[in-house]
C-alpha cells in the first residue's frame, strides 16, 4: 500500500503502509503537550468540546454547516463557532484547505493541519485551539505541520498549488473563546522546524531500545 492513509477511531496514520506518529504524537511523546495533571472527566470534555467544534469550523469552512442547526444541538459550543466567524470577519480570513493531512517519509511522520488560507492576502497555516495554545506547544505543532507540508506536497496537487501562490507561509493559532471571541497567536521562529525534527530522532532512538510505542495512544 502506498500513500498517506488515516484511521480516525484509533486515530492513527499510515504512510506506504507502515504505522508512524503524529505531529501531536511527538509532542505528546516529549512531554511538551501534557494533560496528566487534569481530571479525567475534565479532560475528557475538553477533548470532546475539542474533537465537535473542530468538525464544525470544517464543515463551516466547506460552506456545509447548518449553523443555526449546530447552534440548537450544542449550544454549549456556540460561543467558539461564533467566534471563528468573528475572525474570519475582523481579518478577512479565506479558507482554501481544510482539514488537510500532510505526512514526510524523510522523517516518518504525518498530521492533519487544521487550515490553510489567506489572512488578510497573506498564505497561513492556522491550528485552531479551545483551550489555550501553550498548553498544546502550537509553535512546534504547526512548524512541524508546515515542514511536512513542505515535503508532502509534491505528492499532492492541491496542497502544491497552495504553496506555489503562497511561498511564505505564516504561523498561527486561533484560540477561540467560549464567549465568542479570539486570540491570534503568531510563531515566527525560525528554528521551530529544527527542535521539532529533533524530538522526532529522540523518539526514534527510544523506538530503537525501547520498541515502537502504538501512536494511537498519543496521536
Amino acid at each position: 500500500m502506498t500513500g498517506l492513509t488515516f484511521d480516525p477511531l484509533p486515530h492513527r496514520y499510515a504512510l506506504d503502509g507502515v504505522v508512524v506518529p503524529s505531529v501531536t504524537g511527538i509532542l505528546k511523546a516529549a512531554g511538551l503537550i501534557d494533560f496528566s495533571h487534569i481530571p479525567p472527566m475534565t479532560l475528557e470534555a475538553a477533548r470532546i468540546r475539542g474533537t465537535i467544534v473542530h468538525s464544525a469550523l470544517h464543515y463551516l469552512n466547506e460552506k456545509d454547516l447548518d449553523v443555526e442547526q449546530f447552534y440548537t444541538d450544542f449550544p454549549a459550543y456556540a460561543g467558539y463557532v461564533q467566534a471563528w466567524g468573528s475572525f474570519c470577519a475582523q481579518r478577512n480570513f479565506v479558507p482554501v484547505l481544510n482539514e488537510h493531512r500532510v505526512a514526510s517519509r524523510r522523517h516518518l511522520v504525518a498530521g492533519t493541519i487544521d487550515c490553510l488560507g489567506e489572512l488578510d492576502g497573506v498564505g497561513v497555516l492556522l491550528d485552531f485551539a479551545t483551550g489555550r495554545a501553550e498548553d498544546a506547544a502550537k509553535y512546534l505543532q504547526t512548524a512541524g505541520y508546515h515542514g511536512l507540508a513542505l515535503e508532502w506536497a509534491k505528492d499532492d496537487p492541491p496542497l502544491a498549488a497552495f504553496l506555489s501562490r503562497h511561498p511564505y507561509i505564516k504561523r498561527y493559532a486561533v484560540e477561540l473563546k467560549k464567549d465568542g471571541t479570539f486570540t491570534l497567536e503568531a510563531y515566527t521562529n525560525a528554528g521551530d522546524f529544527r527542535e521539532f525534527l529533533t524530538l522526532r530522532s529522540a523518539l526514534g532512538i527510544v523506538e530503537k531500545y525501547r520498541g515502537a510505542r502504538d501512536f494511537a495512544e498519543v496521536s
